[in-house]
């Protein structure tokens, strides 16, 4: 039986190829352009079996077929484009087209080939401002303030419809600021991450000046990965929707730490006259309260990497895995 990845060429798609690989599984990687080389290389040792297949998921003709030539027991749909503030990478209509047009397609197909499992890897970005005002929970309202937010919120609501009128087995993963191992540019995120852009500077020979605001609930990229797969793989589904949060607030200067410590240099410097190294996506200003992820596990004993974990496992990947595995 297969696990279907699409958006596998994604930052979150390759670590999910990377978990289901290194844990045996025979998985069909879809993406509409090549997978990342540093990454097949890496994935070439790993126990499961890959098969490669280049579609569009705003076709629905070579979904159906990529449906019709693989025994799909599970899906992960985590083809989109992760539009920004600013809204520059696509226009809005490219934007609906791929996150919500190319959601129903994949769900369609893969309802009328009998999937046991749909997986949508949707967003905290539903929950709009909420994070600035308290934690926020499972419980709290979406409110979504972009039209990234409201593509995401509108293919939820598409699956728990489908799940409601025909019994679909779907499930729903809300991920928060994600950092870790593969994250490069592959031209649908409008701002890559401040963990991902300080791991470059850092292997480039530059330090990085940060503001003091900004901490956030990063949380890696692994766990991310894994929780998806705890969701495609579970035997029951106490609930339909989780939140995919480590929910521990820290700075990327807690990276900027580590990596020093590795290289043997200072990273982190001073700012000087304001102006930062560093791009983040939101008011660097506001406090951020933590998305709380504990429902995962209440619910099938899952567990996350507390931050300090979790860097040192980015930072040790970033000096092994070096400036190619960056994209640079």
């Amino acid at each position: 039986m297969t696990l279907l990845v699409t958006g596998a060429g994604g930052f979150v798609g390759l670590n999910i190829l990377e978990a289901a690989l290194g844990a045996g599984q025979t998985v069909c990687a879809l993406s509409d352009r090549p997978l990342f080389a540093p990454a097949l290389k890496a994935f070439a040792d790993l126990p499961g079996t890959l098969e490669v297949v280049t579609a569009d998921v705003r076709n629905p003709r070579a979904i159906a077929d990529v449906f019709g030539r693989h025994d799909v027991a599970q899906v992960i749909h985590a083809a989109a484009i992760t539009l920004g503030p600013n809204g520059k990478i696509a226009p809005a209509e490219t934007v609906m087209d791929v996150n919500v047009v190319g959601t129903q397609n994949v769900m369609d197909a893969a309802r009328a080939a009998g999937v046991a499992r749909f997986v949508y890897p949707s967003s905290v970005a539903v929950y709009g401002n909420a994070p600035f005002d308290g934690p926020v929970t499972e419980e709290t309202p979406p409110a979504p303030v972009g039209l990234y937010g409201f593509t995401k919120l509108a293919c939820e609501r598409l699956a728990l419809s489908a799940h409601q009128r025909y019994g679909f087995d779907i499930a729903i993963g809300r991920i928060v600021a994600v950092f870790g191992p593969w994250e490069h540019d592959t031209g649908v995120r409008e701002t890559l991450s401040p963990p991902f852009q300080l791991a470059g500077r850092a292997l480039d020979g530059l330090s990085a000046a940060m503001p003091e605001g900004g901490a956030r609930d990063w949380t890696s990229s692994r766990d991310i990965a894994r929780a998806l797969l705890t969701l495609a793989t579970a035997s029951e589904m106490p609930r339909r929707v989780y939140n995919i949060s480590a929910s521990e607030i820290w700075h990327p200067r807690l990276l900027a730490d580590a990596l020093s410590e590795r290289l043997g240099r200072p990273i982190d410097t001073a700012l000087k006259d304001g102006a930062s190294d560093i791009a983040f996506n939101d008011n660097v200003d506001a406090v951020r309260n933590p998305v709380i992820g504990t429902a995962l596990r209440e619910d099938f004993g899952f567990s996350f990497m507390p931050a300090k974990e979790a860097v040192a496992n980015y930072a040790d990947w970033v000096i092994a895995a070096g400036r190619d595995a960056l994209g640079r």
